[in-house]
Order: structure tokens, then sequence, then C-alpha cells
């Protein structure tokens, strides 16, 4: 499926580039959206395979991925950000101010702030499949999410807090228990209610393995495939990939939001041009959230990565722009300065997660949609 308003010649070259990648294993298959916030100009195209393991199935524009890592600013930042333009949440308020008793010192001093921008001191991963089984064993399923929490509680800092950049999935796990502490609901309930809803996004939600949202409760040929997962020994379609996710019953506030192409497009227009595209957040909002805060190497926003030498969305990003990637093979890229955004969802874990091409096609990829749409 291709919907374009955008120059055929202009098209035809992105679209070769992603073919050449298909042929070449790369991904299985793709979507890819382009888009501005000022204009109607807009494209969307399906390639390759949604699943190619244990049968092939086509890839569709509606195709629904497990967009991975993108949960960490599609829903956690984005309440984080609204909460904060209420008046609500200040970022830079300790968590023990917050809550108070509930975190162990070693946390109490930490701030939303230092859990966004990956600067809080905390491992960069805590690999709790090696502990847990995927399924609960001998507990009730709805104390299963707080033993897995209290683990992540209980995980020792790695460094003193502020003096680092390191990318650890802890920080936002913590910010999306703490908003649904301070809600009261789960995270999916509060993403749907207070963001999702609003911008009638019908095909963007959590999939909570034990209570899905109505909405979230889809035939697995909806979904593209991720990894054929020895964890969990089966391929894993329709249900979080990620392994702490998934022990936090599919909701949390690093991974487990699913999205297409066309809903994640609503939300880059209104995050490029938030005046003006019947978005809920102020201009100023979307500016301070999406703007460099660190001093340190692998600078950061608050929750948003920012362009980088090297990085995975090529050269010609100017300094305004920000966007996130995930480990399944999805990314989001906006630039105010450009007035782009670029959406490249993929199933590059399905079968294996250790196909790794994605990172050195990603950044050509950028490079030539930049170009062809003469944005150099």
């Amino acid at each position: 499926m291709v919907r374009a308003t955008t120059g055929r010649a202009t098209i035809e070259r992105v679209e070769s580039t992603i073919r050449q990648a298909l042929a070449g294993g790369t991904m299985p298959g793709a979507t890819l959206a382009i888009g501005e916030g000022s204009t109607d100009a807009f494209y969307m195209g399906a390639f390759g395979w949604a699943a190619v393991h244990p049968h092939r199935r086509p890839m569709v524009g509606s195709t629904l991925f497990d967009i991975a890592s993108l949960t960490k600013v599609l829903a956690t930042v984005l309440l984080v950000m609204k909460h904060t333009e209420r008046g609500q949440l200040d970022i830079d308020t300790p968590l023990g101010e917050i809550l108070p008793s509930y975190y162990p010192p070693d946390k109490s001093r930490l701030t939303i702030r230092q859990l966004l921008t990956h600067t809080a001191g905390l491992p960069a991963e805590v690999r709790l499949r090696e502990q847990l089984a995927p399924e609960p064993q001998g507990s009730r399923l709805d104390k299963t999410r707080d033993s897995v929490m209290k683990r992540m509680l209980a995980s020792a800092p790695e460094y003193e807090p502020g003096t680092d950049v390191r990318y650890s999935d802890q920080g936002p796990i913590l910010v999306g228990d703490l908003l649904e502490k301070l809600s009261g609901e789960s995270l999916d309930r509060l993403c749907e209610r207070e963001l999702y809803s609003v911008s009638g996004l019908a095909d963007t939600f959590f999939v909570h393995l034990d209570h899905p949202l109505p909405k979230a409760r889809r035939p697995p040929e909806s979904f593209a495939a991720t990894e054929d997962c020895p964890w969990r020994e089966r391929v894993v379609v329709g249900q979080v990939h990620d392994e702490n996710a998934y022990l936090l019953r599919g909701v949390a506030g690093h991974a487990g939001l699913f999205s297409n192409a066309e809903d994640l497009s609503v939300l880059a227009r209104m995050l490029l041009n938030p005046d003006t595209a019947g978005g809920y957040l102020r201009a100023d909002t979307v500016r301070h959230f999406t703007q460099s805060q660190l001093n340190l190497p692998g600078a950061r926003a608050v929750g948003w990565m920012k362009p980088v030498e090297g990085g995975p969305f090529g050269d010609f990003s100017s300094p305004a722009a920000f966007g996130h990637t995930g480990f399944t093979g999805t990314s989001i890229w906006i630039d105010p300065d450009k007035d782009l955004y670029v959406i490249l969802l993929t199933n590059r874990v399905h079968p294996s997660r250790q196909n790794t091409e994605l990172l050195r096609f990603r950044p050509q990829l950028h490079n030539t949609i930049v170009k062809a749409l003469g944005k150099a």
C-alpha cells in the first residue's frame, strides 16, 4: 500500500532504498511515514512481510508494531509533559518528596528529570529474565507487577547521579510506576484517557497480558511478528517483546506500546506544530522537553534523543530535532526547523534479535529522505 501527496520521483528514490534493504535482509518488512506539520504533504508506504516464520504474512499500512522504547516518549514522557504543563508535577522534585516512604534511600533523592535524561546512576539493564520465568509462578496475577517493581527498586546504582549519561530502561520504568501511583490507574488506562482517546488514536494502546483494554483485543494477524523468543519458547506476536515489560504484564514506562504509522503520524504532527495541530500540549512545553538538557557526553532532552554525530537519524538534522528509536526496529524523528517527521516501523528482530543491519541502514534512509525532499 502506498499513499502519497509528494512528488513521484522523490518517492521512488525512497522506496528503492527500502526495497534494497529488504532484499539484503536488513528486516523482513517495514512501514514508512513522512510528513510535515504545516501542510497536507504526506506519504505512507508498506513493504515486505509482517511475518516470515512460521508462515509468511504480507505487511500492510495498518499493521500494528510493538514500538518498544518509543513507549518512553510517546506514553511516559507525553504524560509527564502534560502533567507538568498543568502544574501537577515538578520534574525537579525528589521522588521521596512526591511519594514519601515509597522509595529506598538510594533513589529517594532522584528526580524525574534525572530518570528521563538517563543521568540517575541506574544500571543499563536489570535482566530479570535471568531470575524469573515468563509467567507468574504460584502468585496472584494482581501481585505480580508489585513484586517485579520491588526488584527494580532494589537494584543498586552504578554511579553518582548527574555525573554521566548511561541509557537505562529503569528510569522510565520508575517514572511510569510513579504516574500509576499518583493517578491510581494503570499506565495503559491513564494513557488511553489522557492521550490517545483525546487525539482519536484508535490503533495506539498497550496490550495488558491479563486485563487488556477493549481496543487492544486484536487478532494476531493485525500485528507484525517479533522474535522467536527462547525465553518464551515461541514467536511473539501481539504481546510485548521486551522481557521486563512482559514481566510487568505488558504495561511499563519503557516498553509495551503498540501503534501503526498512521497513528504515530498524528502524534508527530502535533509535536511538530502544537499550536495549530489540535494537540494537547503548548509549544513552550514541547520546546522545553525536547531541547538538550545536559553538558555531558551523549546529550539528551527530557526523554527524547537529540542529534549526535554518527547517530541513527543521519547527517542533516537541525539542532531542534528530536526523536527516539526502539529495539524492535522502530523510530520516530521530528525536525521542527525542517518541518519534517519520519516514522520508520520495522520488525528487524523477527525472527532473531541478532540481525543488527538496521543500525547501519536507518541513518542512510534518513539521509536519502532529507536529500530527496530538498531539505538537506
